[in-house]
């Protein structure tokens, strides 16, 4: 990777952010194509947020952002453009420059869809989902499996206000959609088999230390169980679910997939998943 005084700079704003594996993969991807574009990270404060959208507004060779945690929510309220996609998750994760009009996409959705399809093998339309968790990851997934014609979702997550809040959203934008909002002490034995993939979207179990989110020993082995977190690579929700027979899929093929949306809404070209996926395995373990 080689900057000049013409390089176009894409922007990861979040809170911390050293952790980010996405430099790696979009500043692979850009050499790959010969694009003078660079892809750093900003560490910016929740009480700065703001004014770090306000300077991006006036910077000429800004190519566009991805926003992460905690500013996904603040992302969204800030600005005055949005996506379909955007608008109805109530979040942003990419920012795409038009002049000085900063536009606001949501590509998680989409990058978890294409990971079970590609990674997992598995076709959402028809199957029925349980989602751990009502927060943001929850609702970008819980929307593109929707719109994937997923067959049923049940809500399982600790804040039955989220639960029903998500649950009640999806039934106005969806209507023939079978979903539920439940409590985490609802996922039991009969519960989990009458599911086909099963999706932690908390960050419970980013540190091996984290109380379970409720007895994995419960996992049948005819389910898919997912996890959104991509470091560590297998989670203990992962871990379980593997010895007990369960497909597992971790976060990194939704971080690719999610990645090369943006890359592609910020440069127009067909983003270069291969170099990418191969960059982001070069930096598994680091």
């Amino acid at each position: 990777m080689s900057v000049t005084g013409k390089s176009t700079v894409c922007i990861l704003l979040g809170y911390p952010v050293a952790h980010s594996a996405s430099p790696r993969m979009q500043n692979a991807a850009f050499d790959a194509l010969g694009l003078d574009w660079v892809y750093i990270p900003w560490a910016v404060r929740p009480e700065v947020f703001p004014k770090a959208l306000d300077a991006l507004r006036e910077i000429e060779n800004f190519g566009g952002a991805n926003v992460t945690i905690p500013h996904k929510e603040a992302a969204f309220a800030a600005l005055n453009e949005l996506s379909p996609e955007a608008l109805h998750i109530g979040a942003v994760n990419t920012i795409v420059p038009r002049g000085r009009i900063l536009v606001g996409h949501n590509t998680d959705g989409e990058g978890f869809v294409t990971s079970l399809r590609e990674e997992a093998g598995e076709e959402p339309a028809g199957k029925r989902v349980g989602l751990i968790g009502a927060g943001g990851g929850a609702k970008a997934v819980a929307y593109a499996l929707a719109r994937a014609q997923a067959a049923e979702l049940a809500i399982f997550s600790r804040s039955q206000d989220r639960a029903r809040s998500l649950v009640s959203h999806l039934r106005r934008l969806f209507g023939n959609l079978e979903v539920l909002a439940l409590g985490l002490q609802d996922i039991e034995p009969d519960r989990l088999r009458r599911i086909d993939v099963l999706i932690n979207t908390t960050p419970v179990g980013m540190e091996l230390s984290d109380p379970p989110l409720f007895n994995y020993g419960m996992l049948p082995e005819s389910l898919l169980v997912c996890d959104l977190i991509y470091r560590p690579l297998e989670t203990p929700l992962l871990a379980s679910a593997r010895s007990r027979g369960c497909r597992v899929l971790n976060g990194a093929g939704m971080l690719l997939h999610q990645g090369a949306q943006a890359f592609e809404l910020w440069t127009g070209q067909k983003a270069p998943v291969p170099v990418m996926r191969e960059a982001l395995a070069r930096g598994e373990g680091a």
